[in-house]
């Protein structure tokens, strides 16, 4: 006899992603990926829009250095008292120098905390391997 059950899914217990081109007519489904993963955590609206603004600039960062071809991944974390957008893209190089951007100086204000990690290629045939990881902090239960 076969039994089905119901799987319960919740944005603890799977880790959506997704890759797309590395380009700007990608961002509208970015935007809308992190809006409905992001509506199944404990934010208020105003931080949810946050996120997704958020991730939409990180995202516009990365593909402004990008290479021709590439992709840019989308991937949720796995933290219980935050919410976090992890985007990563292969680059030309380095992108530091962003880090003083007005759309960088965004970033901090929308996100509770952004994280900028560069790896530069270890053969000379890779490339910059960069990731930004964006944090909002869940509302406490009331």
């Amino acid at each position: 006899m076969t039994s089905f059950a119901r799987a319960i899914v919740s944005p603890v217990a799977v880790s959506p992603s997704l890759s797309v081109s590395a380009s700007p007519d990608q961002l509208p489904v970015l935007r809308s990926l992190v809006r409905t993963v992001a509506a199944h955590y404990a934010l208020s609206l105003d931080a949810l829009s946050d996120l997704v603004l958020a991730a939409d600039e990180a995202a516009t960062i990365l593909i402004g250095h990008a290479l021709p071809s590439s992709t840019l991944t989308c991937t949720f974390g796995d933290d219980t008292a935050a919410a976090q957008v992890i985007l990563s893209a292969a680059t030309t190089g380095q992108i530091t120098t962003s880090t003083s951007s007005f759309g960088w100086r965004v970033l901090e204000t929308l996100a509770d905390e952004v994280v900028l990690e560069e790896l530069p290629p270890t053969a000379p045939e890779e490339k910059w391997a960069v990731t930004i990881t964006l944090t909002k902090v869940l509302q406490a239960d009331s």
